[in-house]
């Protein structure tokens, strides 16, 4: 069991480890080659510009190593953790947040290239965070407390402020993760809230109710016995 939690964490790791490798690949030739990778960029409301819906995460600024210094662990992390927690829709989450932020980004956005994977950190981040509190789920909502305990802060990256960074693309990206923690919020969680046999009974019970049955307790044990029809029950 422990071998297989082990294997589980550390595979969990993989596509986020491929992602981020394939940035740091496409940022290091754009940094030793004169080749202005940004002109892939999205380019709002500029048919050349669509590419960039595809590109643009992968791309980051060349002037120093910052921007993809600051993306990188932050996209690490909460990839990881969309991949461990949410198995079963983690590439869904991911392919809407790139593609649809992208598109946000295209229609609505100051005109300009912007680059970088910071949309979709804050569409992972803010699906992780609504996900646990729209599931009502305690382990869930434990990843959501530990997304704001990393990652509070980002909330005022979707305000104006530095005209050099695309605040519409974490804008978009945000609002996209929570209409997806919303859409998805009854799908693939690795962890699902534990029913106890006493609300499983419970329910029992007001199904044989409605259904015209009373339960038949053991008086020394306190356990059902049976249920017998309620032969009073008006019938409609």
């Amino acid at each position: 069991m422990k071998r297989q939690k082990k294997h589980t964490i550390l595979s969990s790791l993989e596509y986020p480890l491929i992602i981020l490798a394939l940035m740091w690949l496409v940022f290091l030739v754009d940094y030793l080659f004169p080749i202005q990778l940004a002109q892939y960029g999205i380019l709002p409301r500029n048919k050349s510009g669509l590419i960039g819906i595809l590109f643009s995460p992968l791309l980051h600024s060349t002037r120093d190593f910052t921007h993809i210094v600051n993306n990188s662990p932050p996209f690490l992390i909460l990839g990881w953790t969309l991949f461990y927690f949410y198995r079963k829709i983690a590439w869904q989450i991911l392919s809407l947040s790139w593609i649809i932020g992208g598109l946000f980004v295209w229609i609505a956005a100051r005109s300009s290239f912007h680059i970088g994977i910071s949309g979709v950190i804050y569409s992972l981040a803010f699906f992780l965070f609504f996900s646990g509190v729209f599931r009502k789920e305690l382990k869930l909502m434990a990843i959501s407390l530990f997304v704001v305990f990393l990652y509070g802060s980002m909330v005022w990256g979707i305000f104006p402020g530095d005209p050099g960074i695309s605040f519409e693309g974490h804008l978009f990206g945000a609002i996209v993760g929570v209409i997806l923690a919303y859409y998805y919020k009854k799908e693939g969680a690795t962890f699902k809230k534990k029913v106890y046999d006493w609300e499983r009974e419970e329910a029992l019970d007001k199904e044989m109710e409605a259904k015209g049955y009373k339960k038949v307790v053991d008086p020394e044990s306190g356990f059902t016995v049976h249920y017998e029809y309620r032969a009073d029950k008006n019938e409609n």
